[in-house]
């Protein structure tokens, strides 16, 4: 199972926040969060109440079928303190958490993030204000209507009959490899997208791709489309020095074990590894 929330809503409402709905207070990349049992938890309101401070107003990001989520006003500067329990820790804490609140939570992010980027009008340069009826920002000068962005991006599981194409970005830990991805171009289907990856990355041609599942990712405001493609693992890899500092193809007994594939990348690994792709 990897993230994505089938119920998740953005569309507004005059919703006020009960002690059970979650309340998220982001700082830098960071979220302050609950512990329990050694593991974190998401906050609710009620936890969060004490430390607010006085006047602020609680903006609703989204909701669900059963939870709405709330956090102080994005496009304000409201610092909410550490305290009762609760401490400031990085988004990527959402590994460790189930799949449902994981999902809340990097969808959220998504969400807090296109807000406090999206201030003023980028054509006027006017303050903007949400939209009422729709999950958008108005520019109440103008009339320009912003909606939330999503990345379109790809990530391929390259081939070769026991083996797979790691490959290693060089801003990435030295023992991290991954398979090759990238964000679509203006004007390229998400299938010429993959190819072009490949090709800029490792210098590989692709043999038939096929499309294998999607993944909403908050955590880069992306939307993945996961692919299995086949290659010839004899050909020359001639790596892109910009982005790929080693790429390398490893058996499929050498692949270490994968318990929560949380995103889309292991979940392909996790099929490869036990012959299900």
């Amino acid at each position: 199972m990897i993230l994505g929330e089938t119920s998740f809503s953005v569309q507004p409402g005059r919703r006020a926040p009960e002690d059970a709905s979650l309340y998220f207070c982001f700082q830098q990349g960071r979220i302050l969060l609950g512990e329990k049992a050694g593991k974190p938890t998401l906050p609710t309101y009620a936890m969060v109440k004490p430390l607010l401070p006085e006047g602020v107003n609680a903006f609703e990001l989204a909701h669900t079928e059963s939870k709405s989520i709330f956090c102080p006003d994005p496009m304000g500067e409201v610092t909410v303190p550490e305290g009762d329990g609760l401490r400031y820790q990085a988004i990527g804490t959402f590994h460790s958490m189930d799949f449902a609140d994981g999902s809340l939570l990097t969808s959220a992010y998504h969400l807090w993030n296109w807000y406090r980027r999206n201030r003023f009008c980028g054509v006027c340069g006017h303050g903007l204000q949400p939209c009422e009826t729709e999950r958008a920002l108005r520019c109440p000068e103008c009339g320009e209507l912003f909606f939330p962005m999503i990345a379109p991006a790809v990530i391929v599981a390259i081939t070769c009959g026991d083996s797979i194409l790691l490959a290693r970005n060089v801003r990435s830990e030295a023992n991290h490899y991954a398979l090759v991805a990238g964000y679509v171009e203006v004007g390229e289907t998400i299938e010429h997208a993959v190819r072009r990856e490949v090709w800029e990355e490792v210098g590989l041609e692709l043999g038939a791709i096929r499309y294998i599942g999607d993944q909403p990712w908050g955590v880069s405001g992306s939307l993945m489309f996961a692919f299995h493609a086949e290659a010839d693992c004899n050909a020359p890899i001639t790596l892109q020095a910009s982005e790929i500092a080693d790429a390398k193809w490893v058996r499929r007994e050498e692949l270490a074990v994968t318990e929560r594939p949380v995103s889309i990348a292991f979940e392909l690994i996790e099929r490869f590894r036990t012959g299900r792709l």
